[in-house]
């Protein structure tokens, strides 16, 4: 059988497609989070048919909390398969549907009922940085209380979105070259280039939305050095982020001054341009797993980037951080799972 086509079996003399397909993994793995901030476990690593097979009771992400994603080759309409440890696939048992036996991990290849739509919330500003997932029954996976479960910890039977059906899908691992990703803090304000970059003044990286934000300028393209280090492209597609002064910066809360002409908006110190067009040391990173599927972000002065707190309560960016703590790691989301649009 080549890559890509759907396999044949002659049984009794009846011709049986098997539906099976080839995959294009992305690099590394991910783990799945709930909205109350639980992992999602394979139990064993995969290769389960009864009952523990999946949980929602982890707090960290562990190699059971891991799996790598696959795009089905030619795409099916449900073009996703989820890997676990062990290579074995999920399963949403009879295609979905379930709120018991629902879901198993002992499918050694991706036919149907391995075969999952990825929706990505933030194509629509709902709710960036989460996913939903449903099943080749048209049925979404439910992460039943959003998480914190060892039994009846999935349904398969939703028809609408709600928050136990919304999953943080975040990187782990390798993030390979050309890939767009999301920078999540631990204070989940993703970070975002305003106007999509181009600007080297005032407030050119930001944390959360801001005036006109668009979803796209929380997006960077990571493309990859030789010295393994990564240059962010902004999403205008033109420009670098650069870490002023290579790092060692620390950002300030800027008040306005109502005497001032014309309107009055506070603001942040620069501690980023994002005009760059061109790659230099300022403008490479080097981005770590430091386990449980976070990174820390280090500049060429060797200080880490974070998040502080302000003696006000403004949580601000700071790129002098030489102790990795909570504030100094960050979550990574993967722009492109969603399943392409089905038109009928």
């Amino acid at each position: 059988m080549g890559p890509g086509r759907v396999a044949a079996l002659v049984l009794a003399g009846c011709l049986v497609l098997t539906d099976v397909y080839a995959a294009d993994a992305y690099p590394g793995q991910f783990a799945i989070r709930t909205k109350k901030g639980f992992y999602v476990t394979a139990i064993s690593g995969g290769g389960r048919s009864t009952d523990p097979t999946v949980i929602t009771a982890a707090t960290t992400a562990g190699p059971w909390e891991k799996f790598r994603i696959a795009v089905l080759n030619p795409p099916p309409p449900n073009d996703k398969s989820f890997q676990t440890a062990n290579g074995n696939y999920l399963t949403a048992v009879n295609g979905g549907g379930m709120t018991s036996d629902v879901l198993h991990t002992d499918a050694t290849q991706p036919r149907a009922w391995e075969q999952f739509r990825v929706f990505d919330l933030s194509l629509d500003g709902s709710d960036p940085t989460w996913f939903v997932v449903a099943t080749s029954g048209g049925k979404y996976l439910t992460a039943v209380g959003e998480g914190g479960k060892y039994a009846d910890a999935f349904h398969s039977d939703a028809t609408q979105i709600g928050s136990w059906e919304k999953l943080r899908i975040v990187k782990c691992g390798e993030l390979g070259t050309g890939y767009q990703y999301t920078i999540v803090p631990a204070n989940d304000q993703i970070l975002t280039a305003v106007s999509g970059g181009g600007l080297d003044k005032g407030d050119t990286i930001v944390q959360g939305g801001y005036f006109g934000y668009v979803p796209e300028w929380s997006r960077f393209t990571f493309v990859q050095q030789i010295d393994g280090s990564y240059a962010l492209q902004t999403s205008d597609g033109a420009h670098f982020v650069t870490a002023l002064g290579g790092g060692g910066q620390v950002q300030k809360y800027i008040h306005c001054h109502p005497g001032f002409p014309g309107a009055c908006i506070d603001g942040t110190s620069t501690i980023f341009h994002t005009d760059a067009t061109r790659i230099g040391s300022w403008e490479r990173f080097r981005f770590v797993d430091v386990g449980s599927c976070k990174y820390t972000i280090k500049t060429t002065s060797g200080f880490f980037v974070g998040i502080y707190q302000d003696s006000e309560g403004h949580t601000l960016l700071t790129t002098r951080r030489s102790i990795i703590s909570d504030n100094e790691k960050f979550q990574l989301i993967l722009n492109g799972l969603a399943s392409p649009v089905v038109i009928h």
